[in-house]
């Protein structure tokens, strides 16, 4: 059973408005096979009736801390975390749900082989269709250059919490992301090869609804801690403006990298080397990529694309431009 003063391992459970799946992530910690531990729900200032569903719970185990100001997700996750009591520490999402068997197999994995950090697989599934869950199989070999290797289930030593401090609020939208980086340069992260949580998508979650935003803080971090290079960073960020614009993909594409590369190239420059903070060029960026595709639809139209003699589209350079004026 639980020891409520002095649990082994603490669930860190931010919510932000989570009432329509938040019950179902709550029961799932509750009906872990292994009993002790806390549940700590932060709630960011919910609006929504996400307090009545927390205070409807008798459950001791549950610890319910209210953010009397709107924190964002990576400050309510310090919050959770400073909190918490147990020697082994995770965290879960309010639209998310644990395999019954979840934290006491991760437990074993760790206490078995001496580790301090372990994932695992998992399942995905849309809205209410669990039924339809598609397994996800994870890399064992962890790298941060295309994706996030570590994903949605893991637990961790409070060592390792310890070691790799708090998760940055400047890289929200990809906080998790960063903090994995950390823990990647000081502590081997191990891979338990077993679907242990079910992962929902659906419009209202934050990679869903904010996922440019998402796109840049990634490409950020990675130049950060040097997981990428300067020219393959800026050809990223190409093809991510490229990819916002549905319309002649190929030809997005193309115009893009023709167009703004040397921009994005200098900003990202800046940042590397000192000369502008990580939010600074996070909004330059944004501003960039919601700014730039009118004017590359113009020059499309007025002059940068003409057709070939076979009917493909070119692109002409400043010197065929020079040479055909003379």
């Amino acid at each position: 059973m639980s020891n409520c003063q002095s649990p082994k391992v603490s669930i860190v459970l931010p919510t932000y408005n989570g009432s329509k799946y938040i019950r179902q992530s709550i029961d799932s910690c509750l009906n872990q096979t292994f009993k002790d531990f806390e549940l700590i729900i932060i709630d960011d200032c919910s609006t929504d009736n996400t307090s009545e569903i927390i205070k409807s719970y008798t459950d001791p185990r549950i610890r319910y801390i209210r953010n009397q100001q709107n924190q964002r997700l990576p400050r309510s996750l310090n919050i959770g975390f400073e909190q918490a009591r147990g020697k082994y520490l995770t965290w879960t999402s309010d639209d998310n749900i644990y395999a019954a068997q979840a934290i006491e197999k991760m437990l074993n994995f760790l206490v078995e082989h001496q580790y301090e950090f372990v994932f695992c697989d998992y399942y995905t599934f849309d809205y209410d269709n669990l039924q339809q869950a598609t397994l996800v199989r994870l890399p064992s070999i962890v790298a941060f250059d295309k994706i996030n290797p570590i994903r949605a289930c893991f637990l961790y030593t409070r060592n390792v919490k310890e070691v790799t401090g708090d998760y940055d609020p400047e890289k929200e939208l990809g906080e998790d992301y960063e903090y994995w980086i950390r823990v990647s340069l000081k502590f081997t992260m191990n891979h338990y090869s077993e679907p242990l949580y079910y992962y929902r998508v659906h419009k209202a979650q934050l990679y869903s609804s904010r996922f440019w935003e998402v796109e840049v803080v990634k490409l950020l971090v990675r130049l950060q801690y040097s997981i990428t290079d300067m020219n393959e960073i800026t050809r990223q960020f190409t093809e991510l403006i490229a990819q916002k614009r549905k319309l002649f993909p190929c030809l997005n594409r193309t115009l893009t990298r023709y167009l703004c590369f040397k921009q994005i190239y200098k900003m990202l420059l800046d940042f590397k080397t000192g000369q502008i903070d990580f939010l600074t060029v996070k909004q330059d960026l944004h501003s960039f990529i919601d700014s730039r595709f009118i004017k590359i639809l113009i020059f499309s139209v007025f002059g940068l694309l003409t057709r070939n003699s076979s009917g493909n589209f070119t692109i002409q350079s400043e010197t065929e431009k020079q040479k055909e004026n003379r």
